[in-house]
């Protein structure tokens, strides 16, 4: 289950379905998420800058969890550990990222902005880039 944006001032709890765990994959049960003023301006404008809410969205992009299960390439990562989740989803393919600053990644993309669900959900489905271990 997740809270969607299906219009202005409208969420709506609803199945989220997960999309298959890859290699790189963590899936997490999410313990807490922060509602924070993008998901208070998507709610209430179903836009942001220049992204533009145009079909159901899972809000919520600033939160934490448990890990549940983990891709067979994650190797820092073990079911049961907490972890604090980036909101950033970065390539680490570019030169900034495998240098080490994934926050210049240029495909950089986020948790709940357009076209990326969000986290306010009962699990999602995670590269294992983006969780630091608490």
């Amino acid at each position: 289950m997740a809270a969607w944006l299906v219009g202005i001032n409208t969420l709506k709890i609803q199945p989220f379905k997960l999309p298959e765990l890859g290699p790189h994959d963590v899936r997490i049960r999410m313990k807490a998420v922060v509602i924070c003023g993008s998901d208070d301006h998507y709610l209430k404008t179903m836009r942001v800058a220049d992204f533009i809410v145009k079909e159901p969205m899972v809000i919520g992009h600033e939160c934490a969890g448990i890990i549940e299960e983990i891709g067979s390439e994650v190797k820092h990562l073990v079911p049961g550990d907490r972890v604090a989740l980036e909101p950033g989803i970065s390539c680490w393919r570019c030169e900034s990222c495998k240098g080490g600053r994934y926050n210049l990644c240029p495909d950089m993309k986020f948790f709940a902005t357009p076209p990326v669900h969000g986290s306010l959900a009962n699990q999602v489905i995670r590269p294992q880039f983006g969780g630091i271990p608490s």
